[in-house]
C-alpha cells in the first residue's frame, strides 16, 4: 500500500488541541475527506508550496503543506488550491492511460559493483490521478461554499 495524504473538511471552530485524538477517532469514518497518493503530492509539491496555509505546530502562517503532520488550509489557500489543481487536471487530460511521473533519486548498488544514483519513476493511471485531484478540488470548493477549513494530515 502506498503512502497517502488525507484532507478533511472541518468547521472553522475545529479544536486544534485535540487534532490527533480527533484523527484517530474519525480517520476511517469521516465522510468529507479526500485522499491523495504521496507520489502525486511529491510531484506537485513545488506548486503546492504556493498555497497560503497555517502550521498548528508552530502556530504560524506559512506556504505549502507540511509533509509530516498537519496543515490547515483556509479560504485563500483553498482558492489557490482550486486554481492550481484545475490547471493540472486539464493537463492530465492529455496524458496516456498509463504514464510515469518522476520520483525520488535513489542510490542503487549491486553486490561487487559500483553504486550509482538513479531517478525512479512512479507509474500512474490517468483516471486514478484525475479522480484524486478532482476530489480535492471538490473539497476545496465545498470548503469555500460552507466557510470550512481543509485540514491536511501528511504521511
Amino acid at each position: 500500500m502506498s503512502l497517502t495524504h488525507e484532507f478533511f473538511l472541518l468547521s472553522g471552530v475545529f479544536d486544534m488541541n485535540d487534532r490527533y485524538e480527533w484523527y484517530r477517532a474519525n480517520r476511517y469514518t469521516w465522510a468529507e475527506k479526500s485522499v491523495v497518493s504521496d507520489e502525486i503530492i511529491q510531484y506537485l509539491s513545488d506548486f503546492l508550496n504556493w498555497l497560503p496555509s497555517y502550521n498548528p505546530e508552530t502556530k504560524e502562517n506559512h506556504k505549502g503543506l507540511n509533509y509530516y503532520g498537519l496543515t490547515v488550509i483556509n479560504k485563500p489557500g483553498a482558492e489557490k488550491l482550486i486554481r492550481i489543481l484545475d490547471k493540472w487536471l486539464k493537463l492530465i487530460e492529455e496524458a496516456p492511460d498509463t504514464f510515469s511521473l518522476r520520483g525520488d533519486t535513489v542510490w542503487k548498488e549491486k553486490e561487487n559493483e559500483n553504486g550509482h544514483w538513479e531517478q525512479s519513476k512512479n507509474w500512474l493511471k490517468r483516471e486514478t490521478l484525475q479522480i484524486e485531484i478532482k476530489s480535492l478540488i471538490d473539497s476545496a470548493v465545498k470548503a469555500l461554499d460552507n466557510n470550512q477549513l481543509i485540514v491536511h494530515f501528511g504521511i
